[in-house]
């Protein structure tokens, strides 16, 4: 019972980072102490930084260790870290227990794996909730077996491998297509919706994915700019905007995202234009949109602000006719705003 309810816990925390560690999966780890106390909790925030096992342990490092942590290891670089931990672990975590919501990585890539750092830092038991999909991460759980550490997994498994859909996808199909609706309590949409914390969040996403892609009808009514001016480190950059409209008449260019240095803006009269077959792609829009995009998407993540529009606010309009049928996943609080996930 414990463990689980820990391990909601590192699913919880994993769910704040959903989609910005792409195309790497989204994955959470937590470090106790042989007391059972919280040492660290951690979760993979971008792909090419330090994995959620190693920013666990370096955060478990500071509240067992006599001597700080280097602060000149800088928190992002993945092999700085890596190595540090390895060489420098004195034994400090033999009564730890690690839980994570993906089996650890028995691969080589941009560092070696997190398995084989575990094998050597050797906690006591390390708790998993899901077995690695992919063919060339998996093995990690054999490996830290091998090595005479106890492994439990199979925590809470199908919260732990819904985590995983965005990643799977990807992997699987070479896209992951995201449809995001952003409402207030009425269901209305025009003009500026979500709090701070949601917008930042929104922000990050636009810097990891390959494509924004919105209606035409949005980009009249809004005037939007679709920048990532609230995105924090390590989130940086512009993905390209693609607008999907049926009209032929010409957008005027003052439009804000028009001007928008680094970044390609498509015009597409016809779904079958829209860039949907590969890389990590957002759909912003309403319920028309998602009606004539539904067979291309594989999540849905709808907003909901705790204000009201009022009377000159737009209504998102009728429910659509969906042919597939979304299944929940996951629902959080952010700031002013709740975020519910559907697959």
């Amino acid at each position: 019972m414990l463990f689980e309810i820990l391990m909601r816990s590192c699913i919880h925390h994993a769910w704040q980072s959903q989609t910005l560690a792409l195309p790497n999966p989204s994955v959470a780890c937590m470090v106790l102490s042989g007391n059972n106390e919280v040492l660290a909790l951690q979760a993979h925030a971008k792909a090419h930084t330090p994995h959620a096992e190693v920013l666990a342990l370096r955060q478990a490092f500071n509240a067992l260790s006599p001597t700080p942590y280097p602060a000149r290891l800088d928190p992002l670089d993945k092999e700085a870290n890596y190595n540090f931990l390895a060489k420098n672990h004195a034994g400090l975590f033999k009564d730890c227990t690690l839980l994570v919501t993906l089996e650890p990585c028995n691969h080589f890539g941009k560092t070696p794996p997190c398995a084989s750092l575990l094998e050597q830092v050797r906690p006591k038991k390390v708790i998993i909730g899901a077995l690695e999909p992919s063919l060339k991460a998996k093995g990690g759980c054999d490996r830290l077996k091998k090595a005479g550490i106890e492994v439990l997994s199979g925590v809470l498994e199908k919260a732990c491998k819904d985590l995983l859909i965005p990643f799977t996808c990807l992997e699987s199909k070479g896209v992951f297509n995201l449809f995001k609706i952003a409402t207030r309590l009425d269901g209305s949409y025009q003009g500026a919706i979500s709090g701070q914390e949601s917008q930042i969040f929104t922000h990050n996403q636009r810097t990891v994915a390959k494509n924004l892609i919105i209606s035409g009808q949005s980009v009249r009514l809004d005037r939007p700019t679709l920048n990532t001016r609230f995105a924090t480190p390590p989130y940086e950059g512009l993905c390209n905007v693609v607008i999907l409209t049926r009209s032929t008449h010409s957008f005027d260019r003052t439009i804000p995202l028009f001007n928008a240095k680094g970044r390609e803006v498509r015009i597409c009269h016809q779904v079958e234009q829209l860039p949907l077959d590969q890389g990590f792609n957002v759909i912003e829009g309403g319920w028309v949109l998602l009606e004539s995009l539904q067979e291309q998407i594989d999540m849905l993540l709808i907003h909901r602000n705790s204000s009201f529009g009022g009377s000159e606010a737009l209504s998102l309009g009728p429910r659509p006719a969906l042919n597939r049928r979304f299944m929940p996943l996951h629902t959080q609080r952010l700031g002013q705003d709740i975020l519910a996930w559907f697959a």
